[in-house]
């Protein structure tokens, strides 16, 4: 694992929880063009490093975009081989076609839940 290369990126860290590693995507409060460069940064992750991951995603009160969805629905492509369980974070309306869209092509790896703290006891679990 490449600690180093993860721990000033903002949006996109390595977190702790029970003892395991989770990728925590984070996109609260960013705007569309960070928003990219997080997802950017994610996927430069997963190809350089593939393997079985954790994944918590936060999009509590973000804007989904035609662009960013766009880039999303193209990184699943490109990163689909990486196996990963999931969890999305505020998920509403207009979002839940982009999560199913997702799951889709990953073959519903993502699960959405309303509390971060269920999302990430479930990725442990």
């Amino acid at each position: 694992m490449h600690h180093t290369y993860l721990t000033n990126m903002p949006g996109f860290q390595k977190i702790t929880h029970k003892g395991k590693e989770i990728v925590y995507v984070d996109y609260r409060g960013q705007s569309e063009e960070e928003m990219l460069k997080t997802a950017s940064d994610l996927r430069d992750f997963l190809l350089s490093d593939p393997g079985e991951h954790l994944r918590l995603v936060n999009i509590t009160d973000t804007p989904a975009t035609r662009k960013f969805t766009a880039f999303i629905r193209e990184m699943g492509k490109e990163t689909k081989h990486v196996p990963v369980k999931g969890a999305v974070v505020g998920i509403t309306g207009a979002k839940k076609v982009l999560l199913s869209g997702y799951n889709r092509l990953l073959g519903g790896a993502m699960r959405p839940f309303d509390d971060e703290e269920i999302a990430k006891n479930y990725l442990v679990s």
